[in-house]
C-alpha cells in the first residue's frame, strides 16, 4: 500500500510555467537598458513594471541610502530620537531587546554599535528562544529594572507585545519599539513606535527588514544630533542590514532593499573588521566574490543557529555571542578575540544540527546541568530518533490527503529548529504547513508555520486569533510568564505572510486546528497555485561560467525576484544516488546525479547535478525502468563552490528543482 506521504506527493500538480514574452517588449528593453536577450527575458518574465519602474529597479536611487523621514510617523520619530538623546546626555543605561534571529541580531548590532559611538551606556540581550520564544521579554525588563536601566529599545520585535510593554511602563522603564512586523488592531503603550506600517501613505520602507528599520532610525538619530555618521561605520551598518534583509526574505523587487543589498554585499566582501572576517571564515565565505544567493546558504543559516537553540541556563551560548562577534572591529589586537568567539560560534552551529533530533527526558536533564557547548554536544550523541523520521510516521496518522494544509503534531521537538522542517514539508507537498510541538510536563504547544507564495498564512492565523477571541473572550496565542508582580500572560504570535510562529495552550490546539482549516478551505483554488516560473529553454551549449557571470549583472536575486530558472530537455541521467546530512542516515531526501546530452558537433557534455528533496520523486518516477528514457528538467545554473578543479576555478553545477520524463 502506498504511504500517505507518497499519495500527497502524487497529488501535487504540475509546477512548470514557462514565461510568454512579447517580442516587441523584449526588443525595447534590450535597446533602452542595454541588456542581453536573456537578461531582458528575465526582467519581463518577472513583470517588474513599466520602464520607469524598471529604471529604479536596475538603478535604485542613491538617495534611498540616506532617506529616513518616513520610517515611522514624524511625531513618533521625534519622540524616539529625543528620548535617546536624553538618555545619552543623562548617562542612562539603555538595554537593547533583540529578536533571536539573523534580522534581530544584525539590528541589535547596529543599535549597540551606533549608541556606543555616540557615548551611550548600552547593553543587550535576547530571549532564550526554546523557552521564551520571541519578542519583548518580562525577564529582560526585570533585569533592566534591577540594573536601574530606564530605557529599553527593541529591534525586530515589540509591535504586538502589548502586555510586556505595559509591564515595562508600570516598572518605570520607557520602551522604544523599532520593528517591521505588521501591526495589530491595538498598539503597545510604548514611549515611541518606530514601524513603517504606522505610516498610512506609500513609502519606500514598507517592505524593509527589522535591521533596516534600525539602520534608518540610527540615521535619523545622528541627523537629529547633528553628528556625522562616518562612511566606514555606515558601510558596516549596511552590511548588517543586508544580512537581516536576506534572512527575512524581504522583497528583492523593492528599490531600497536592492540598493542596500548591493552595497552590503560589497561591504562584506571588502570588510576589514575582524569580527566579520572571522564570521566569513567560519561560514565558508572567504572567497573573492560574494553573491547574495550564497549568503542565504552560508552565513545567514549560521547566524540563526544560536538563536534557535541557545539558552544560557543550559550552558548553550545564544544570540548574544553573535553580536559580540559582529561588534569586533579592525586591528591586530582584535584578531585573537574574534578567533576565540568564532570557534565557540562554530561549536554552536554544529550543535544546532544535533538539536534537530528528538530530545529525550534524560537528554534534557543532562543538558540542564551542562556548562559548555562541548558537554551538551556529547549528550546529544545519545539521541537516536530524528524529527524527519517521526514526521513521516505522523503524516500517516494525522494528515488527510484531502487537506489543503499539512499539520503535524510532535513531542519534544526543539521549537527553535522545527521551522526548517516546516519549510521542507511545505516544499515537499506544495501547500502551507504547520508543525506543533509540546514537551512533556509542559502545558504549552509551540507552532511553526510556512506558506506558499499566494497565501498569507500570517493573516489567516490573525483571523483565527480574532475569531477565537470573539468566541471565548480570551487570548489564543499567549504564554504565562512569572514576574515580580505575579503571573502575566504575554503575546506569543508574530512573523510574516510566509513564515510565522506562535505558542498556545495545549487545551486550545484542537480548536485552533478547526479554525485554521476553516480559513484555509475558504480560499479560492487559484491561491494554491505554486509553480516554478521558467524563463526559457536552455541549450546545453549555453551552460558555462559565462552564463553565471551574465546572470550576476542584474542581481541581487531573492524574494519576489527569484534566481532564474531554466528548462533543459531530452537529457540523459545517470549515477543517481541519495544523500542527506549525517543525521539522515535512514531517510536520505536529496539526490545527486549526472546530466548529459549531445551538444553541437555531436560531442557529449556532462554536468554534476543536485536535487534537494527530489530523491522520493526520482524513485517514484523510475520505478518502471526504461534505459532509453530521456528526461526534461528545470534548474538553476550555479557554481559549485564546494568542488573546484586543480586551478581553483569554480565548477558549474545544475541545481535541479524538478524533473520529469520527456515527451516522446
Amino acid at each position: 500500500m502506498m504511504k500517505k506521504a507518497d499519495q500527497l506527493i502524487a497529488k501535487n500538480k504540475e509546477r512548470w510555467h514557462t514565461a510568454q514574452i512579447n517580442e516587441n517588449e523584449l526588443n525595447a528593453v534590450m535597446q533602452n537598458f542595454g541588456l542581453t536577450e536573456r537578461l531582458a527575458k528575465i526582467i519581463l518574465a518577472r513583470q517588474i513594471g513599466d520602464h520607469s519602474d524598471l529604471k529604479s529597479f536596475l538603478e535604485p536611487n542613491a538617495e534611498l541610502r540616506y532617506q529616513f523621514d518616513q520610517i515611522t510617523t514624524s511625531d513618533q520619530l521625534n519622540k524616539a530620537v529625543n528620548r535617546v538623546q536624553k538618555a545619552i546626555k543623562n548617562k542612562e543605561l539603555i538595554i537593547i531587546n533583540g529578536d533571536p534571529d539573523a534580522d534581530g541580531i544584525t539590528g541589535t548590532t547596529i543599535l549597540v554599535s551606533a549608541l556606543q559611538f555616540l557615548g551611550a551606556r548600552v547593553d543587550y540581550d535576547f530571549p532564550a528562544r526554546p523557552r521564551e520564544g520571541h519578542g519583548l521579554q518580562v525577564r529582560i525588563i526585570e533585569q533592566a529594572v534591577q540594573r536601574k536601566a530606564t530605557l529599553i529599545i527593541t529591534t525586530d520585535c515589540g509591535s504586538k507585545d502589548i502586555e510586556a510593554t505595559r509591564y515595562a511602563v508600570d516598572q518605570g522603564v520607557d520602551v522604544i519599539i523599532t520593528d517591521h512586523h505588521i501591526l495589530g488592531k491595538k498598539l503597545p503603550p510604548a514611549y515611541a513606535l518606530v514601524n513603517p506600517h504606522l505610516v498610512k501613505e506609500k513609502t519606500p520602507f514598507k517592505k524593509c527588514a527589522g535591521a533596516t528599520v534600525t539602520l534608518k532610525f540610527i540615521q535619523a538619530l545622528f541627523s537629529h544630533l547633528n553628528t556625522e555618521l562616518p562612511e566606514p561605520v555606515l558601510g558596516f551598518f549596511i552590511a548588517c542590514a543586508t544580512l537581516g534583509t536576506l534572512s527575512d526574505r524581504m522583497s528583492m523587487r523593492d528599490p531600497l532593499n536592492r540598493r542596500l543589498v548591493k552595497e552590503g554585499v560589497l561591504a562584506l566582501q571588502n570588510t576589514k573588521r575582524e569580527g566579520l572576517k572571522a564570521l566569513k571564515r567560519v561560514c565558508g565565505e572567504s572567497g573573492a566574490i560574494i553573491r547574495p544567493r550564497s549568503l542565504s546558504r552560508t552565513i545567514i543559516p549560521r547566524l540563526n543557529a544560536p538563536g534557535r537553540i541557545g539558552d544560557p541556563v543550559a550552558g548553550i551560548p545564544d544570540s548574544n555571542m553573535v553580536v559580540s562577534l559582529l561588534l569586533i572591529g579592525s586591528g591586530k589586537k582584535n584578531v585573537r578575540k574574534a578567533a576565540e568567539i568564532a570557534d565557540q560560534f562554530s561549536d554552536v552551529v554544529e550543535l544546532e544540527k544535533d538539536q534537530k533530533r528528538t530530545v529525550s527526558q534524560e537528554d534534557r536533564e543532562a543538558m540542564s546541568s551542562a556548562t559548555s557547548v562541548d558537554d551538551v554536544n556529547e549528550q546529544r550523541k545519545y539521541i537516536t530518533n530524528k524529527i524527519e523520521e517521526e514526521i513521516d510516521q505522523l503524516i500517516d496518522e494525522q494528515v488527510d490527503i484531502e487537506d489543503n494544509i499539512i499539520i503535524v503534531q510532535g513531542k519534544n521537538w526543539n521549537s527553535g529548529v522545527i521551522g526548517i522542517d516546516t519549510d521542507r514539508l511545505k516544499e515537499r507537498f506544495l501547500r502551507p504547513a504547520i508543525i506543533l510541538t509540546q514537551f512533556d510536563n509542559d502545558s504549552y504547544v509551540r507552532g511553526s508555520c510556512r506558506s506558499i507564495p499566494k497565501i498569507n498564512l500570517y493573516q489567516l492565523i490573525e483571523n483565527v486569533s480574532e475569531e477565537f477571541d470573539e468566541l471565548y473572550q480570551r487570548m489564543l496565542f499567549g504564554i504565562e510568564v512569572n514576574s515580580e508582580s505575579g503571573v502575566r500572560k504575554v503575546n506569543a504570535f508574530g512573523g510574516h505572510s510566509q513564515a510565522c510562529g506562535f505558542t498556545l495552550h495545549k487545551d486550545d490546539v484542537a480548536e485552533f486546528i478547526r479554525l485554521i482549516k476553516k480559513q484555509i478551505d475558504q480560499l479560492p483554488e487559484e491561491e494554491f497555485e505554486y509553480h516554478y516560473d521558467v524563463i526559457d529553454e536552455l541549450q546545453f551549449d549555453d551552460i558555462s561560467p559565462g552564463l553565471v557571470y551574465e546572470l550576476d549583472e542584474i542581481m541581487p536575486y531573492g524574494q519576489e525576484f527569484d534566481f532564474p530558472i531554466f528548462s533543459i530537455k531530452n537529457c540523459d541521467i545517470s549515477n543517481g544516488k541519495p544523500f542527506g546530512n549525517k543525521y539522515q542516515e535512514v531517510s536520505k531526501p536529496h539526490l545527486t546525479f549526472k546530466v548529459s546530452k549531445k551538444a553541437i558537433k555531436g560531442i557529449t557534455k556532462q554536468y554534476d547535478a543536485v536535487g534537494f528533496g527530489l530523491w522520493e520523486k526520482f524513485c517514484l518516477m523510475r520505478s518502471n525502468i526504461d534505459l532509453t528514457m530521456k528526461y526534461d528538467l528545470i534548474c538553476i545554473v550555479e557554481f559549485d563552490m564546494h568542488r573546484r578543479n586543480k586551478n581553483q576555478k569554480p565548477r558549474i553545477r545544475l541545481n535541479v528543482l524538478d524533473i520529469r520524463p520527456s515527451k516522446k
